[in-house]
């Protein structure tokens, strides 16, 4: 894509987020049929965090979780050396704006190397869900990463193979934009439910880097155990040599093994 239109996506969204008050009265109308709490659509161990889903009816939601994953891939890119972490995360919810704190904790290093703040609100119109935002970065005990700032606008639709479209632009230290482009179908098996997604990832002179790094694919189940929801996934990285991801600078095929624990009240 065109730096002209990475500007107007900016502005798009800028626009969304600026309009936001006059957007409560619809969000109001929208609740009695529940509105999904905001986290980019994103598997175990990336970088966006997991999102819990807000309790119909409800005008205000706290909810917590953590992830405990056998590395950090972003969008396939390993930035934890291959190393376990753990990724707990916070959320608040009032009448569709949520607040989020994620955190990311090396276990070989036994440091928190990331946290990530989300300010974004959520509106659902029968099938179709938008979620609008702002995210700051901020990178503390890893040499020479400057924090950085976000804005996003994921869009997704409930039908068949449950289409979803993520954009970020990062107007700071990335200077460049990401994508993320997914389709995921539950499945009957003998355990129960299955989610099986797969995630086509895209970068454009993000960090001076574009091409496509990796495409995912997701094997995840969910099980309710009193008020918590246990969530096991395993994922799948292919990757191959293309643009800016070629040679020396290509990301390796890799698996992703995660299990989050989450509660909301």
């Amino acid at each position: 894509m065109s730096k002209c239109l990475f500007n107007v996506l900016y502005i798009i969204v800028s626009l969304a987020i600026s309009f936001i008050p006059m957007n409560m009265a619809i969000a109001g109308q929208l609740w009695d049929s529940g509105i999904q709490v905001a986290a980019a659509d994103s598997p175990p161990g990336s970088k966006d965090p997991e999102g819990l889903e807000q309790e119909p009816g409800s005008i205000l939601s706290v909810g917590w979780d953590v992830t405990i994953a056998s590395k950090y891939l972003f969008q396939g890119t390993d930035i934890s050396e291959g190393k376990p972490v753990i990724q707990p995360e916070a959320i608040l919810t009032v009448k569709g704006f949520s607040a989020i704190l994620w955190f990311n904790y090396d276990l070989h290093t036994s440091k928190s190397n990331e946290f990530d703040l989300y300010l974004q609100y959520d509106i659902e119109r029968e099938n179709l869900t938008l979620t609008t935002g702002y995210a700051h970065y901020n990178y503390p005990h890893r040499d020479e990463w400057e924090p950085s700032q976000e804005v996003f606008l994921d869009i997704s639709y409930s039908a068949l193979f449950n289409p979803s479209l993520s954009i970020h632009y990062d107007f700071d230290a990335g200077k460049g934009s990401y994508y993320t482009l997914s389709i995921n179908r539950d499945v009957a098996s003998l355990i129960g439910d299955l989610s099986l997604g797969t995630n086509l990832f895209y970068q454009s002179n993000y960090y001076e880097s574009s091409g496509f790094p990796s495409v995912e694919f997701n094997i995840s189940s969910e099980y309710a155990v009193s008020s918590f929801t246990i969530s096991p996934s395993v994922s799948y990285f292919l990757t191959w040599d293309n643009a800016d991801f070629s040679g020396d600078s290509a990301v390796p095929d890799t698996w992703l093994f995660s299990l989050n624990i989450g509660q909301s009240f």
